[in-house]
Formats: structure tokens, sequence, C-alpha cells
């Protein structure tokens, strides 16, 4: 068994702290990062740009093991958290709620009003990339 947070589900992911161990630069530890991981120069920028970073997501523990070794052997600093229910990955913690229960409005005695159902905006004739492209 691995020592380490994991959820009840067994899933963990990886932070990149942008932080390093003793005496390695911010410089050593960029090229060690590309060379290990084959990361080209725009994902090196948003991995070193300050704040922390998943790198893997809804791994198991053994995996995530291996991930934050592999990641403090080029002299960076990482941590593995436990997912939680409702965690997409991304550390936000996001749930999607647009496709379920359509959002609607009641009177004042708690009934809906059907006329006030609202409709998801993000998918109107006017939104760009969307049903209509507003152009006629």
């Amino acid at each position: 068994m691995i020592d380490g947070p994991v959820s009840d589900d067994g899933l963990s992911r990886v932070v990149f702290l942008n932080e390093f161990e003793g005496d390695a630069s911010r410089e050593q530890v960029r090229d060690a990062m590309a060379a290990r991981f084959n990361l080209d120069a725009k994902r090196l920028a948003r991995l070193f740009a300050g704040p922390p970073v998943v790198v893997k997501s809804n791994v198991d523990a053994e995996t995530a093991l291996r991930y934050k070794l592999a990641i403090e052997a080029t002299g960076a600093k990482c941590r593995i958290e436990a997912m939680h229910a409702g965690d997409d990955g991304d550390g936000q913690g996001y749930v999607e709620r647009r496709e379920g229960e359509r959002r609607e409005r009641q009177d004042r005695r708690g009934r809906t009003r059907i006329e006030a159902i609202e409709p998801d905006r993000r998918r109107g004739e006017r939104r760009k990339g969307g049903a209509g492209d507003g152009e006629g």
C-alpha cells in the first residue's frame, strides 16, 4: 500500500508547485523537465507561470507516486492530492449543471411559471459558434 492522500474511489492528482529543491535553479529544473517529459516552450511557460498546476489527475495512487518521483528527480517540488466527488481534475471542483434540470422561475405561490423558463444563453442564436452564429 502506498502512503499519501487517496480519495474514497482511490483517485489522486499530482500538483506541480513551482518550487525547487535545495540548490536547484529555475533554469536547471526547466531544462530537466523539458528533457524528461518532452515539453515544448509553450507548455513549460504555462507550467512555470506561478500558481500550482495540476499535471495529472484521475490516477491511482501508484501512478501518482511515479509522477511525483519523476518530477522530484528533476529538482522540482510537487504534491499528491486526493480527488473528491465533483472534482473534474482542474482543481476547481466545478460541477457541470447546465445539462440537468432546466432552470425555472416560480411565482409567489411556488408554482412554476411556464413562460419564465430560462434558456441557456450560451446556446442562443447570437452566440459565436452557437446554432445561428448571429450571421444572417
